[in-house]
């Protein structure tokens, strides 16, 4: 028995770890002519079997394929003399992200999503994707793991970025609409992937646990051990937010003007408005907050105890505007809307299978939401930005 693996024998009866990238061929040929119905009906569909002759038959796995490992019960030959019992095809991925990207068109088409782009990239399971969806920054966030790099999704080609070897891990990573990177580590890191990325600011003291620039790159908040900073990326300067305390980096979200930051106080775990230019704090949102983000509507959104409790309990999730203005309230996990206001993702899920998503039209009365498979998010010119993670 012959199974061979994007050209390359491999021992059969073997685990066989691949990228996955451009896809995955394989071409398995047995010790005798085969009856041809007793392997059909085992093999992967979507891999599209070719057979060659009696003895060999060939398989594509398209890149973004999830699964594509296989198995055959029995094989047995024309004469029907000859069997195998059982054929093991242990197909798994080397660790690797799958993104596709979906116009609300193709998400909403009567015969099922339909992305418009798919990729399969290999890296780790903490990322950014840049804003017009063409490179993917990697980045580790324990030390000792792959340096951080940048992956193209045209030529499809990893850059690692120029860094000292002691700047890792990092708690956060981003890229600004300008196309540069934004690292948070030991130091506040900031270039062009191709160039050298400059120290802007040292966070030693600061003890960073998450962070989240503004929407045009002029500043960076940063979530420390002990209160909220704020740094201006122009000039590397930094100033304490009044009436914080840290330890908790459970979000931000910025106005789409730059000028208020929401943040949460770890304190009393109540939202606060500051605003950016005069340090000031604007205004405080009562009430137990879990988790905060901004939303493409130049609102924002708070997490909060539903109340429902056990097995597939869910969040409550409610929009504010940066006035304080409480807008809508949905259950699920996580949230993000159009910036129109028109859809809802409802973000995640609890239970098996793995993480999903739904994609729900507020403007159609009593719409039922549509499934999409993994982690969803709006990219800058609203489109939907579906991620999914596969492990080794």
């Amino acid at each position: 028995m012959r199974v061979v693996v994007n050209g390359v024998e491999r021992p059969y009866g073997t685990a066989i770890a691949v990228d996955g990238v451009g896809g995955t061929k394989v071409s398995l040929t047995f010790p005798f002519s085969v009856e041809r119905s007793s392997v059909d009906r085992w093999l992967p569909r979507m891999a599209s079997p070719s057979w060659v002759d009696d003895r060999t038959v060939n398989l594509t796995f398209a890149e973004t394929e999830p699964n594509p490992g296989f198995k055959i019960p029995q094989i047995i030959s024309t004469d029907g003399l000859s069997s195998i019992d059982l054929l093991i095809v242990a197909l798994r991925y080397l660790p690797s992200l799958t993104l596709s990207v979906y116009s609300i068109d193709g998400a909403t088409a009567p015969s099922g999503p339909r992305a418009s782009g798919s990729w399969r990239v290999p890296g780790g399971p903490v990322f950014a994707i840049s804003p017009e969806v063409s490179r993917v920054l990697f980045y580790p966030v324990i030390a000792g793991s792959d340096a951080a790099h940048v992956f193209d999704l045209a030529t499809r080609t990893s850059m690692e970025l120029k860094l000292p070897t002691d700047s890792a891990p990092y708690v956060a990573g981003s890229w600004l609409p300008d196309g540069r990177v934004l690292l948070i580590g030991n130091a506040l890191w900031l270039g062009r992937p191709d160039k050298p990325l400059a120290r802007v600011a040292n966070l030693a003291q600061v003890q960073p646990l998450n962070a989240a620039p503004s929407p045009g790159g002029t500043y960076v908040a940063v979530a420390g051990a002990q209160a909220v900073w704020l740094f201006d990326l122009r000039d590397g300067s930094a100033r304490v937010l009044p009436g914080s305390s840290g330890g908790c980096g459970r979000g931000f979200a910025w106005s789409q003007d730059e000028h208020l930051l929401a943040w949460i106080d770890c304190a009393t775990l109540s939202v606060r408005v500051t605003d950016a230019v005069t340090n000031r704090i604007v205004r405080i949102i009562d009430g137990v907050a879990n988790a905060l983000s901004g939303l493409p509507t130049g609102d924002f959104i708070v997490t909060r105890d539903s109340g429902q409790q056990g097995e597939g309990a869910r969040s409550l999730g409610v929009v504010y505007s940066f006035g304080g203005t409480e807008k809508e309230r949905y259950l699920g996990y996580a949230w993000s809307i159009s910036a129109d206001g028109r859809y809802l993702l409802n973000i995640g899920s609890c239970c098996a299978g793995g993480p999903s998503s739904s994609l729900t039209d507020l403007g159609t009365p009593n719409a039922q939401p549509i499934g999409l498979p993994g982690i969803a998010s709006w990219t800058a010119d609203g489109r939907i930005l579906v991620t999914s993670f596969s492990r080794s």
